[in-house]
């Protein structure tokens, strides 16, 4: 009776052990594929419609870093994380902003630092703008009718959040010496950049809440106007664009007065937008799979040109057509946040 029993009870505990040897076998299968995957995305990479007639009238010039640097003030606080630079040259001088910070996601700990050279090779600090429980983003200058304009966005401290509160601008009005900032426009949006036509002021705007979901939440890109820098307004009632996901907006006019501009969508690719002269708020819309993150347009020669972020895999917007959207977006932000990018120069 007894080996009975003991036979009995081996029995569950072999089952037991046979079912956790199993799930150890595809919990390292898992992992495998897993890994493969995360290879397969590093390694990924799609043909460059490379434009080699557009690119022989440019020439680069070799990289010199700049932050830190040499020419930096020494006492100058840098932290680990230094980013969302802008530039400008105004009455003979370059200005520079960075924003500084432990990382790069939001935190208290942030400053925007500004500052100033005659030859581009020795800095002067002009300001620190430090907003007290909140993080700071998007600093840009802006020269406009003698005035020089700086605008920036306080946002929350959750690095695990995107949470604008208010677009903020100070005014420079001597060496060293700049106005406080102070709350324009609307609370929510997030500046992205500001240029001057035909003697007026003109700001591209994006509401961030929700921005970073996978939800049908619709997106809303505005174009500001003013007259002095300081007060703005919708140049339409309704936004430009109001696609699910629009964000960074940048955008030029060309030679006949039109605008072009260049829109980030988080979780489709990205839109190239134009507009008449006699009706700048009225954007016609070509959509991309490609998502150009972080826009910034110049012209050249007649042409518009786009510096913007490459996924060297490819397309950002993915998988089959039949699968929920949302899903698709889930899967295309994922593929894409594991891909490798590079900075790159496109003709529109």
């Amino acid at each position: 009776m007894n080996q009975d029993a003991s036979a009995a009870q081996s029995k569950p505990a072999s089952r037991w052990r046979r079912r956790l040897k199993r799930l150890g076998a595809l919990a390292l299968a898992g992992v495998i594929s897993l890994l493969l995957l995360l290879l397969y995305l590093a390694r990924s990479e799609d043909p460059v419609a490379f434009d080699e007639q557009a690119a022989r009238g440019i020439e680069l010039v070799g990289w010199q870093q700049l932050l830190p640097g040499e020419g930096i003030p020494a006492d100058l606080p840098l932290q680990a994380a230094n980013n969302n630079c802008d530039a400008v040259l105004h009455e003979g001088r370059t200005y520079l902003s960075v924003r500084s910070g432990p990382h790069h996601f939001a935190s208290d700990q942030t400053q925007v630092f500004v500052l100033s050279s005659a030859d581009r090779v020795s800095w002067e600090l002009e300001r620190t703008f430090d907003l007290p429980g909140g993080d700071l983003r998007e600093p840009r200058f802006f020269s406009f009718a003698g005035r020089l304009l700086f605008y920036f966005f306080k946002a929350g401290t959750d690095p695990l959040a995107f949470e604008p509160r208010s677009i903020y601008v100070s005014e420079r009005r001597g060496p060293g010496d700049w106005s406080e900032p102070r709350a324009i426009f609307r609370p929510g949006y997030v500046v992205w950049r500001v240029r001057e036509h035909e003697g007026q002021a003109y700001m591209s705007v994006y509401r961030g809440e929700g921005l970073y979901t996978t939800s049908d939440r619709p997106g809303e890109v505005r174009l500001l106007v003013s007259s002095d820098g300081l007060t703005w307004e919708p140049i339409t009632p309704e936004p430009q664009v109001s696609r699910v996901g629009a964000s960074e907006c940048d955008f030029v006019f060309d030679e006949q007065g039109g605008l072009v501009a260049l829109v980030r969508l988080e979780v489709q690719g990205s839109l190239v937008c134009t507009a008449k002269p006699a009706a700048l708020g009225t954007w016609e819309q070509t959509y991309s799979r490609h998502k150009y993150d972080s826009p910034l347009l110049l012209q050249q020669g007649g042409e518009v040109y786009a510096v913007a972020r490459r996924n060297v895999a490819g397309a950002f917007y993915r998988g089959p057509d039949a699968a929920p959207a949302a899903l698709r977006r889930a899967w295309s932000l994922a593929r894409y946040s594991l891909t490798r990018k590079r900075t790159c120069l496109y003709r529109l």
